[in-house]
């Protein structure tokens, strides 16, 4: 895969969920940190751009108090 398509889908992570509950994690998916192992995010994306997975977790966060 080339660095232009990871830097897609870690766009797409960043600005959906991006997250599949209850689903084994498969070839090149990885637990979301922060999540308790309750879902599964794309290991490539998450790796080209971990800022952007954390940024959008703490937002959603903020937004929920």
């Amino acid at each position: 895969m080339d660095k232009k398509n990871v830097s897609a889908k870690a766009g797409s992570v960043a600005q959906s969920s991006g997250l599949s509950s209850g689903t084994a994690p498969g070839p090149g998916n990885m637990v979301a940190p922060g999540l308790g192992g309750s879902a599964h995010i794309p290991r490539d994306a998450f790796e080209a751009n971990p800022k952007a997975y954390f940024d959008n977790l703490h937002a959603k966060e903020k937004a929920n108090k």
